[in-house]
């Protein structure tokens, strides 16, 4: 494995680590339930009435939307991360000049 792959091992292990802890810290409301079980059976009903083509073009939109979403929360992460270790670098380089 280079070095890019294990970097992206790493995170993607760390997101799914944050992920889990925050469904256990967080979990969803009886509302936030309720709407989203809403929306699955809305969802649902609208995928039985499709023909197989769009049922086709609708899990290319939804892979494509749930793709990108994926990229943005890594992208936020990475940031995050590159974040702290420039705010660690300043406050050690604070800590020299004291």
């Amino acid at each position: 494995m280079d070095e890019d792959g294990f970097l992206e091992l790493i995170i993607s292990e760390r997101m799914g680590m944050h992920h889990d802890r925050f469904k256990k810290d967080c979990p969803p409301t009886a509302e936030q339930a309720a709407e989203a079980e809403k929306a699955d059976k809305a969802h649902e009903l609208l995928y039985r009435q499709l023909t197989a083509e769009q049922r086709e073009l609708l899990e290319l939109y939804e892979d494509g939307e749930n793709s990108g979403v994926v990229k943005e929360n890594e992208f936020y992460y990475r940031a995050g991360f590159r974040d702290g270790i420039c705010l660690d670098r300043l406050i050690k380089e604070m800590k020299e000049k004291e």
